[in-house]
């Protein structure tokens, strides 16, 4: 082994770097340690842990396996054991398995007990040769790239010379056909960000495979959108062209592979029946009919890791047509860059669309490609539509709720007159003998007054007759003085009927006082009314089309609009049976619930809320939807 396969930096050099040098081997003369320093640099290009170089048929150094004697080893690199245990697994069938599609592949156990992938490659060399690769088995993930970058380096013939100028693929030898692809493909991995690898790719393949043009097009939902076009940055994605070009990829993808249309040659100079002859798909003839003096077109899918097309390569050239060979090799270079190029257009896309994308994935890994959102929509509703007719939840009368008590004493006048001092207002608390209000009572001290006069002038007159022996009229005066006094009595109970006063205490429930004040009031007109904070219970009402899905027991819970984030549990207690008008709510049935939690210093008489009463499980399409069916049935009289 030479002192390159042991150098740790070896494995840290860039593609670039091992091509150049890749190059630089295969265009100078064989030297004896050619197939060493092959197999080192194959090594590093494809990041495998061994390689080794056989020739089929040779006597020297024998390799040992069953087939020992009949290959030997050019070249190799790598630990001595894992050459051992990969130069054992060769064997005539897959050598013939090798020469037969160019390449296979397979699983092995190592001597050391650890899985292992061998990949054989059938070399293009003086003698018949064989590439051998062995890569760990949990890197299964990379096999793909490891295949392509050695098919792509499979040809050992002589070249010219690494300063040699790019020709067309369809003029070049497939030597320097290989290389040039190779060249391309590296160009592309290396650039910085998706629009510039985009470029080169379109740009190169023109330049490598001597096109007029190539457009590169991308998956886009059910259809396909133009990204790149050669030598062009910036185009009208309305234009007829471009147009053209969506609907030749859409149809690319559709099929999921090359497709060519051809002009025929007649066609060209004469365009009185262009198109009629062309021979393929609708839009690549379409496409190809926009395309004035060009004859070829071919697509070339670009697939992933699952084998699906995900993007086309739209190659568009007037003198020759892509060579099967040429068309191969350009296919394994779209499949070895697909992965970096997918990478670095979805990380250089705005947030929106990495995040259409990652769901995207997800559904697809759900459902599988093709149609994903159109199979994840009719999974969904079918799923939605079984969860609605068997899956039941708690169903829940709504009703208006009002907080009560029966511990409440209404405040009257018991005097007419006009209210002068109101001193409390609704919401407030009182206590016992507090003053609430006080009506005018000028008239009343002015009678007082009056009666009090009228009193002194009765004593008078009985002093007087008393004195004169006038028996008679000091009788007369005296039930006079009583008549006044009996008058002055009532006067002064009525002055203190005017100032009203707390029966107990509560909080006012009821008079506002901006409405009292100044007001004039007649004997028993309501003036406050007070409710004590004890015996709390609430007043539901239910709507009539719900009543029936009730139980005399239920329970409930309230959320009062004064604090809705506080629940409140009930339990139903009565029902009257008789429905009240309410307005444009319709008829309304009354409830009554006991409070089961423990009262609280912030309740309040009045208070007002929503309420929810259980009525036990039902399904979700019941629930969505039966007030609609017994619309209908009312309609319909079903």
């Amino acid at each position: 082994m030479s002192e390159r396969d042991t150098a740790p930096e070896a494995r840290q050099r860039q593609p670039a770097e091992l091509i150049d040098e890749l190059l630089g081997l295969l265009a100078g003369p064989r030297a004896s340690t050619f197939y060493a320093s092959y197999a080192a640099l194959v090594r590093d290009l494809c990041r495998t842990d061994a390689v080794l170089v056989l020739e089929v048929g040779g006597p020297e150094h024998a390799a040992q396996g069953e087939d020992s004697g009949r290959y030997h080893a050019l070249g190799e690199a790598g630990a001595q054991q894992d050459l051992r245990d990969l130069a054992a697994q060769f064997t005539d069938e897959r050598w013939r398995a090798s020469e037969a599609q160019g390449y296979t592949h397979e699983l092995y156990r190592k001597s050391d007990g650890l899985g292992a992938v061998m990949l054989v490659v059938r070399l293009l060399d003086r003698a018949p040769s064989a590439l051998l690769l062995s890569l760990p088995e949990r890197d299964r993930a990379h096999i793909k790239e490891a295949l392509v970058r050695a098919l792509l380096v499979k040809d050992l013939r002589p070249a010219h010379a690494p300063s040699r100028e790019i020709t067309p693929l369809s003029d070049a030898s497939p030597q320097s056909g290989l290389l040039d692809i190779l060249g391309l493909a590296t160009e592309v991995l290396q650039a910085p960000r998706f629009g510039a690898a985009a470029l080169a790719l379109v740009n190169g393949a023109v330049r490598t495979l001597g096109l007029r043009q190539a457009v590169l097009c991308w998956r886009s939902a059910a259809d396909a959108e133009v990204l790149a076009i050669s030598h062009i940055d910036r185009f009208e994605s309305t234009s007829r062209l471009v147009t053209a070009l969506k609907g030749a990829a859409a149809e690319a993808l559709a099929t999921d592979s090359v497709i060519s249309v051809e002009r025929p040659g007649s066609e060209i100079a004469s365009s009185a029946h262009a198109g009629e002859s062309i021979v393929g798909p609708p839009e690549h003839r379409a496409l190809l009919n926009a395309l004035e003096g060009m004859r070829y077109v071919t697509s070339l899918p670009m697939r992933d890791g699952s084998g699906q097309a995900q993007a086309v390569l739209i190659t568009v050239s007037d003198e020759k047509a892509l060579s099967p060979e040429v068309t191969n090799q350009a296919l394994l270079m779209l499949e070895m860059i697909y992965p970096r190029l997918s990478d670095s257009r979805w990380r250089d896309a705005n947030w929106l669309k990495r995040l259409r994308r990652a769901l995207l994935q997800r559904v697809e890994l759900l459902v599988g490609p093709g149609r994903p959102w159109l199979k994840f929509g009719a999974m969904a509703i079918s799923v939605l539509v079984l969860v609605m007719l068997f899956v039941q939840v708690p169903y829940r009368v709504e009703a208006t709720a009002q907080l009560t008590t029966d511990s409440t004493r209404l405040i009257t006048s018991q005097i007419d007159g006009r209210l002068l001092d109101v001193w409390v207002d609704v919401g407030d608390s009182v206590r016992e003998g507090q003053p609430l209000a006080r009506l005018d009572t000028t008239d009343l001290e002015q009678q007082k007054t009056e009666i009090l006069s009228e009193i002194q002038r009765y004593k008078a007159e009985e002093d007087k007759a008393r004195a004169s022996g006038a028996l008679a009229e000091m009788q007369v005066a005296a039930a006079r003085r009583a008549q006044a006094q009996a008058r002055f009595k009532r006067v002064d109970y009525l002055l203190q009927q005017a100032l009203s006063q707390a029966p107990f205490e509560g909080v006012v429930i009821e008079g506002e006082r901006r409405n009292l004040l100044g007001s004039s009031l007649k004997r028993g007109d309501k003036i406050f009314r007070i409710a004590q904070v004890r015996d709390l219970y609430v007043v539901l009402q239910v709507p009539e089309h719900a009543i029936r899905d009730l139980r005399g027991d239920a329970e409930a819970e309230l959320l009062l609009l004064s604090h809705p984030r506080q629940p409140i549990r009930l339990k139903i207690s009565a029902f009257v049976p008789m429905a009240q008008v309410k307005g444009e709510e319709g008829n309304q049935f009354l409830l009554r619930a006991q409070i089961v939690d423990p009262a609280e210093s912030w309740w309040r008489p009045g208070m007002t809320g929503l309420a929810k009463i259980e009525a036990g499980p039902r399904n979700i399409a019941w629930i969505l939807f039966h007030r609609m069916i017994d619309k209908l049935r009312l309609l319909l009289w079903w």
